[in-house]
């Protein structure tokens, strides 16, 4: 009866497994690249920031696919390696305004955002790269994109 009570016990985001997804909206037209391990980390309070990363492209061709691993293995590295955060999905628009869009989670205060920012314009100069991060306790945006 009292384990109904009972505290979550979570993880560092860097420990929970990699269990990518591939999820295709047909009405937004939209491909989801989701890491569904972290779907026992949702409303991780050691993570309780979402910073997503978007860069509006003109088309999804082999230069943009390498930008877009380039920029995961980034976010991997800034990220994951000191468990400051994870990359949990990458959104890409296909249709209209095209766009790529990473989205993290991250530690409220231990993150760089203004730097992470402005090494990513410094890097890929000839695209608009835009950032943002606000608090998302519940991951209301990853449950949205993992439908949970």
């Amino acid at each position: 009866m009292f384990s109904l009570f009972k505290k979550k016990k979570y993880l560092p985001l860097s420990d929970y497994p990699e269990s990518w997804s591939i999820i295709t909206e047909k009405i937004t037209h939209t491909v989801i690249r989701i890491n569904l391990g972290y779907k026992d980390a949702i409303a991780h309070p050691d993570y309780p920031v979402k910073m997503g990363i978007a860069i509006p492209v003109e088309e999804h061709d082999e230069i943009i696919m390498g930008i877009k691993s380039e920029i995961e293995d980034i976010l991997n590295d800034i990220l994951l390696k000191k468990n400051d955060g994870a990359l949990v999905a990458i959104i890409s628009g296909l249709e209209g305004q095209k766009f790529i869009e990473f989205l993290s989670y991250t530690k409220r205060g231990g993150i760089n955002f203004a730097k992470i920012h402005q090494d990513l314009k410094d890097k890929f100069k000839d695209y608009e790269i835009q950032m943002y991060a606000d608090n998302d306790v519940k991951w209301e945006a990853y449950r949205s994109f993992a439908h949970l």
